[in-house]
Parts: structure tokens; C-alpha cells; sequence
């Protein structure tokens, strides 16, 4: 159950959202309930996806 960034396209408010597998599409923004929103890319998306990012090093140079 990720959190999701969001912001809506009618009013600009930013805000976070837990989703649940099945309530993708239905977010809507909690401050002038418009369904009009558009998920941010968050930093968090990014994590994890370098290559090698899951190596350690064994200071010999080499990775283990």
C-alpha cells in the first residue's frame, strides 16, 4: 500500500495519499474534492533503481 504525491489540476493543492490496490482511480483532492489529479514523481521513485545499488563493497575493489 504505497503513499502517492499528488496534486490536483483545479485547485494546486499538493497532498499524499495512501492507495490501496484497488482505489487507484479514485483519488480525489481533499480540499475541493475534484477528481481532476495528477500523481507527482516523488525522489522515492527513484531508489533502489541505480545499478549496483544493491552491492556492497568488500574493499578489495571488487563487490561481494
Amino acid at each position: 500500500m504505497p503513499i502517492y504525491e499528488y496534486q490536483c489540476d483545479h485547485c494546486k493543492k499538493e497532498f499524499e495519499k495512501l492507495v490501496f490496490a484497488g482505489d487507484k482511480g479514485k483519488v480525489e483532492c481533499p480540499e475541493c474534492k475534484s477528481p481532476d489529479v495528477r500523481k507527482k514523481m516523488s525522489a522515492a521513485s527513484f531508489m533502489g533503481n541505480s545499478i549496483g545499488s544493491c552491492a556492497t563493497s568488500s574493499g578489495s575493489g571488487q563487490f561481494s
